[in-house]
């Protein structure tokens, strides 16, 4: 028996933590954390600890898969005979309608590969089509949008300088569940706890009493009202002089225009719709507007609301009126060691409203469409539409809006290849399924984070185990279906084209290897003796390397890329959306729905794709809402009840759990579940699709309103012959 320690790292989701892969005669037995990894320092989570039986999941698909009859019936098939069959009919299609009549969707899984995750763009690119989907707008894409047209470009985004700060005002984050999201620290939690050891503070803004806000200052507010929240404590801070007068004048246009508008937000006005008294607002605003350093931070539950690119305007208009850019302990540029221009052309992760969807004309964030417009993309006749697509490890179905109508949709695609190491609830709908590795399969590089290190790092790693059975890596199987299409490959860069014309295939290796020798602590291919290389990294830092234990600052004037290289605080956009929150009265609850609910992240649980892993899912684990318990009892409901939760948009049937961690008013559900795929375990849970209740779209980014949706719950007599946990919607989709 032969057993190897080999480190690696984790690419389940932004921390990206150093591991310690347990390898037993080519098999991967065991995970750990890496305790002399620089970064994580010997940090990981349950999720992280769990690959091990993701890997080794007997419910993983290995060998390509054709479907022969309906949906989820597939029989197992040669690559060849899949990729000639894709390939033949993309050409056809590309040929008869075009290539917009092609769409591409990635998922959140190969995101976190920077091979998938540039091979995707290059395949798209390759082929033509302009049409590029992804999870973005159920994630961060208002945010995307905010710094966008904030500061001019947004590939390389600010994070908070969180080891530094005095204070820290949070919004729609719980980073003891996440570890954090658009910074990468997998201490995030600690880190807080030094500001008030620092003698500072953290406030944490959301509708229910999370683990991170039960820890610090907690600021329940009903759900979706965020933005007047965010108002008035501007309205106190330009009130009562709090802001830098000297940085508003020389970085900043348009202040005008906030002195004005922020009047009629006052907290004893907004005290009536948030929920927040008046007195914290005062407070937090004043704390702020005095402190040596202060920085406000908002996440998902600040973008996935109808408001959700104004909110997070609004958080940086705090920090930008505050002095508190570019600044030790506000929001900073994090130096990244390699070039991170490069990577977003190939990537094209630095686009925003380059590209609108054909019916809604909604617009790209981060060089991705909205999941919200795919169904209506492939049903509506005309030019561009959808008529196949090749979806790379992602699940909308069930993990974005109104995933009952994207599954009706999907049937009417005349060519549908998904990428993916399980049959899952979007995918049995694909007429091939081509089995992909998972992270411990392949070599890798997290380039395409660097510039979110709160303590700049990079490493490498090589691949732990092989792949089982047939499975491939998805930039290996997207280039073999671009050559059989007789595209050449999946070139859609300059570098790889160059390359090529070489005779050479350009791999992943081959390119993260130039960025990483031709970055700031590259070694210039021997020019600069102390640089880094691939090789270097792997050999002399497999653990990874931190350069900086804390971020460099650089000017401003180099971080700023608007064309007067000022930040445009009255963009059109911010106006337009202000406007429109001019006109909303009352909390807008619509009728019949007199509650608002809210998403929620749990430990055990990432998106959708975790849950056939039995040390995540054990037996007993049930999906539920979270309610208050003056909501529960006036509505009849106890502890453990069988409720329907609707809304304008669905309905959905899951168990309650009455808890005062709620604000009254709201309820929170997990997102991901329902499954009915090929994962035993995980269809066996059951659970309610909470997207299901999801129809609203914000417009100025294509963000899916996740957040502050209105419902009613009532409860509900278990069925006799029916699971408690079961999703109706869901189960309907699976026997059409």
């Amino acid at each position: 028996m032969t057993v190897e320690e080999k480190p690696t790292y984790c690419r389940i989701c932004e921390p990206l933590c150093g591991m310690i892969a347990t390898v037993t005669d080519g098999r991967l037995t065991a995970l750990r954390p890496d305790a002399d990894d620089p970064h994580s320092k010997g940090f990981c989570c349950v999720k992280g600890l769990s690959m091990t039986q993701i890997v080794n999941d007997p419910d993983r698909v290995t060998t390509p898969l054709k479907r022969v009859g309906g949906p989820g019936e597939f029989v197992p098939c040669s690559w060849d005979e899949a990729l000639d069959d894709i390939a033949h009919r993309l050409s056809a299609l590309r040929s008869r309608l075009g290539p917009t009549s092609i769409a591409f969707h990635e998922g959140n899984p190969p995101y976190f590969s920077f091979a998938a995750a540039m091979w995707g763009k290059t395949f798209a690119k390759a082929i033509g089509t302009p049409w590029f989907y992804g999870i973005n707008s159920e994630d961060g894409a208002s945010r995307v949008a905010a710094f966008k047209l904030l500061y001019g470009h947004c590939a390389h985004m600010p994070i908070p300088d969180i080891r530094r700060t005095q204070a820290m005002l949070m919004l729609g984050a719980n980073p003891k569940v996440s570890k954090g999201s658009f910074l990468h620290d997998p201490h995030m939690p600690q880190h807080l706890r030094e500001i008030v050891e620092r003698g500072g503070r953290v406030w944490v803004v959301d509708p229910r009493r999370t683990t991170t806000a039960a820890e610090f200052e907690h600021v329940g507010i009903r759900a979706g009202t965020d933005a007047w929240f965010l108002l008035s404590v501007l309205n106190v801070l330009l009130d009562r002089g709090l802001y830098d007068s000297e940085f508003l004048d020389r970085w900043t246009t348009g202040f005008e225009f906030w002195i004005e508008a922020v009047k009629a937000f006052p907290p004893e006005e907004t005290e009536r719709l948030t929920g927040v008294k008046a007195d914290v607002v005062v407070d937090i605003a004043e704390y702020i507007g005095h402190a040596r350093s202060a920085v406000v931070y908002g996440r998902t539950g600040t973008c996935t609301q109808r408001f959700g690119t104004l909110t997070n305007v609004l958080q940086d208009l705090i920090n930008i009126v505050t002095g508190n850019v570019q600044r030790e302990g506000g929001m900073v540029w994090a130096w990244s060691p390699v070039a991170i221009g490069p990577i977003a052309e190939m990537m094209k992760m630095a686009t925003f409203d380059q590209v609108r969807t054909r019916v809604s004309g909604l617009p790209d964030t981060y060089g991705f469409l909205p999941s919200s417009a795919l169904s209506e993309e492939i049903t509506t006749p005309g030019a561009g539409q959808i008529r196949g697509m090749v979806m790379m490890g992602s699940n909308p179905v069930i993990t974005g809006p109104s995933g009952g109508k994207l599954a009706e949709a999907l049937q009417e695609l005349e060519i549908f290849a998904a990428l993916d190491f399980y049959v899952n609830e979007t995918n049995r709908y694909a007429h091939y399924i081509l089995p992909t590795t998972t992270m411990y399969e392949r070599e890798d590089s997290p380039l395409h984070f660097t510039n979110r290190f709160v303590r700049p790092s990079l490493r490498v790693t090589e691949k732990v185990v092989d792949a089982p059975g047939d499975a491939r890596e998805e930039w290996v199987i997207l280039n073999d279906i671009a050559k059989r299409m007789g595209l050449g490959g999946a070139y859609g860069t300059a570098i790889e084209r160059f390359v090529a014309r070489f005779g050479f295939q350009a791999t992943p290796k081959m390119l993260a290897d130039l960025l990483i020798r031709t970055g700031s602590v590259g070694d210039l291919f021997g020019l600069r003796r102390a640089g880094w290389s691939w090789k270097k990294l792997a050999r002399q830092a497999p653990h990874g390397v931190v350069f900086h234990e804390y971020l460099p600052l650089s000017p401003l004037k180099k971080v700023i890329k608007t064309a007067d290289r000022k930040i445009p605080l009255a963009h059109p956009t911010f106006v337009t959306e202000f406007v429109r929150l001019q006109r909303v009265r009352g909390d807008g609850a619509a009728e019949g729905y007199p509650l608002r609910m809210i998403g929620m992240r749990e430990m055990t649980s990432h998106n959708s794709w975790m849950h056939n892993a039995s040390r995540l899912m054990p037996p007993g684990r049930r999906h539920s809402i979270r309610i208050n318990p003056v909501d529960a009892a006036g509505l009849g409901i106890r502890d453990g009840d069988l409720v329907s939760v609707t809304s304008p948009g669905g309905e959905v049937t899951t168990l309650a759990t009455v808890t005062d961690e709620m604000t009254q008013g709201t309820i929170a559900m997990p997102h991901g579940w329902g499954h009915t795929g090929g994962w035993r375990r995980a269809a066996a849970a059951g659970g309610a699709t909470s997207n299901l209740l999801s129809s609203e779209v914000e417009r100025a980014s294509g963000s899916s309103v996740l957040n502050g949706i209105p419902v009613r719950v009532e409860r509900v007599e278990p069925q006799p012959d029916s699971s408690a946990h079961r999703t109706a919607a869901v189960a309907d989709l699976v026997r059409r």
